[in-house]
């Protein structure tokens, strides 16, 4: 077991679990600038009161107990939670040159370099967005995508159900039976862009980020979404992309944070971690109210 310090960078929307019920994919760079990726993190922390103290935010610095993945999740960035509920929320990361100054340090050639890798995190800036679009289920053929996509489906099922049944009974959590889930199929959004690699044809990722997921089941529709996060970013803004696998599906990557600095916006080369600590988070960004 370690205790480290992790900057988060990316939280995606809740998935279920055969074993923890809904979990967040949380991804962040230790002190040492190496990936992580943390689990369990219980998706109720984000929506019961009674964890309300271990709220985290992108941009926060969190200490948490780590154990070794291996072997039964053999990506060499991943880490077992040791115990969800003693996460310390230490720091945050608020000026945009700041933000992007931790990925410069840790930026990759293009996406053809981290399939090339051993590694199942990285992060990139596409050289152009082409577009932002959703995808009917029937026309997705990666079956890594697919899975995510019904994991999705049934974690927000299932949190729908946990909120019902717990102001229903008196803001007690039980277990949610099976029978009682409804599951809406939602469909593949993501985009389309270029990386820099010289040969690049054009990649169609899939964005599992939380934020934009969010944003699609509020408004039920692609057009306004579109205008937020492909118009709003093409023009005003540079983009980062922060992609991941999963274990199942190792060359099947997705979009698992968008990181969106205004387009004057300069990296602060000298940034580090104990700048940070103990300094105050403030919510998510304001595009998304």
């Amino acid at each position: 077991m370690m205790k480290e310090r992790i900057l988060v960078i990316a939280k995606t929307y809740p998935e279920i679990s055969t074993k923890y019920g809904p979990l967040v994919c949380t991804v962040g760079l230790n002190e040492n600038l190496e990936w992580r990726r943390i689990y369990p993190i219980p998706a109720k922390i984000f929506s019961d009161e009674q964890y309300s103290h271990l709220r985290f935010k992108k941009w926060d610095i969190i200490e948490v107990e780590l154990t070794d993945a291996r072997p039964k999740d053999p990506r060499i960035e991943s880490y077992k939670v040791v115990n969800w509920e003693n996460i310390k929320i230490i720091g945050h990361v608020e000026r945009w040159e700041d933000k992007i100054g931790f990925l410069e340090k840790v930026l990759d050639k293009d996406i053809e370099s981290i399939w090339n890798s051993k590694r199942s995190i990285g992060v990139i800036k596409p050289t152009k967005l082409i577009d932002f679009f959703d995808k009917p289920r029937e026309r997705i053929k990666d079956e890594a995508e697919k899975e995510v996509l019904n994991k999705i489906d049934e974690a927000q099922a299932t949190l729908e159900q946990y909120i019902n049944t717990k102001v229903a009974e008196n803001d007690i959590l039980p277990e949610v039976k099976e029978k009682d889930i409804k599951i809406e199929k939602l469909p593949w959004i993501g985009y389309k862009f270029n990386c820099s690699n010289i040969n690049c044809k054009g990649h169609e990722m899939m964005a599992i980020d939380w934020e934009i997921q969010e944003l699609f089941r509020k408004y039920r529709q692609i057009d306004p979404v579109k205008k937020k996060v492909f118009f709003e970013f093409k023009n005003r803004r540079n983009i980062y992309f922060v992609i991941g696998n999963t274990w199942k599906f190792r060359k099947s990557f997705m979009i698992i944070s968008v990181v969106y600095p205004p387009v004057s916006t300069k990296p602060n080369i000298n940034v580090k971690f104990d700048d940070f600590v103990q300094h105050q988070s403030t919510g998510i960004d304001k595009w998304l109210k």
